[in-house]
């Protein structure tokens, strides 16, 4: 099976908004770790993608 070629990773434009979301995220969950940030997003995501059975 032939491996799929890298994209290029995607640029996000880091809006006012966005900006007060991770704000809000890092005082929420006091993210100090990568550790926090997957712990923070599996508990924001989780119920929610395994609704849609992924």
């Amino acid at each position: 099976m032939a491996r799929r070629e890298k994209q290029p990773v995607h640029k996000v434009v880091m809006t006012e908004g966005k900006r007060n979301i991770v704000h809000q995220l890092l005082e929420e969950y006091d993210i100090q770790t990568a550790e926090d940030i997957q712990e923070a997003l599996k508990d924001l995501l989780g119920s929610t993608l395994k609704d849609k059975g992924l």
